[in-house]
């Protein structure tokens, strides 16, 4: 992992690592998480790993760990109008720079997933959830507090079943589309409505 040789130099250094969640998906927000950790952390973190395969269950578990040890940490998300706006690149890229604003500090270490962004002289990791736990447990926040918001969200739209495919493109999301049309939460420039 990219933070164990920092740390064998300096278990002191702060590493902060980011990553955005609900890029690929039709409806909703983009968002991203950035964690501030440093090597005593790390008994915290020994199941951290790709958010891919965790249950939902264990990734909440995992954000509880985070808040109820003061772990330091940010989100932030875009919704689908201003990414109508804006597009994508652009969505992604402030979410990822707001969330590590919020929690860097001069000399913290910034690390993100596989996106490039121009500020806090972050380094992109290639396969970043595998290679950097920081990055792994930024995803796992994400992941969990969008996946809450789309949850929630599905109340007003029990048609699209948000509840289960979080706004990705499903086989029943997307038949839901061609039969319902598309809501005021669906990415319009997206061009999801069938030809």
């Amino acid at each position: 992992m990219i933070e164990d040789k920092i740390w064998e130099a300096d278990p002191n250094k702060y590493i902060i690592g980011a990553d955005e969640v609900g890029r690929g998906c039709f409806a909703g927000p983009i968002a991203a998480a950035a964690v501030k950790i440093k090597h005593s952390h790390l008994h915290l973190l020994k199941e951290v790993r790709d958010s891919k395969k965790l249950s939902p269950k264990k990734r909440s578990e995992i954000l509880s760990i985070v808040r109820e040890n003061d772990i330091e940490y940010s989100y932030s998300s875009y919704d689908n109008k201003f990414i109508d706006i804006y597009g994508i690149k652009i969505a992604n890229e402030k979410v990822l720079e707001e969330s590590i604003g919020s929690i860097y500090k001069t000399g913290d270490s910034v690390y993100v997933d596989h996106f490039k962004i121009k500020k806090y002289n972050a380094v992109s990791v290639i396969r970043g959830e595998d290679n950097c736990r920081a990055i792994a447990l930024a995803s796992i926040i994400a992941k969990v507090i969008r996946d809450e918001y789309m949850i929630d969200i599905s109340k007003s739209y029990a048609e699209y079943h948000f509840e289960n495919n979080k706004g990705y493109g499903t086989k029943v999301h997307r038949q839901a589309i061609t039969k319902y049309g598309l809501s005021d939460i669906h990415r319009k420039s997206f061009n999801l409505m069938p030809k």
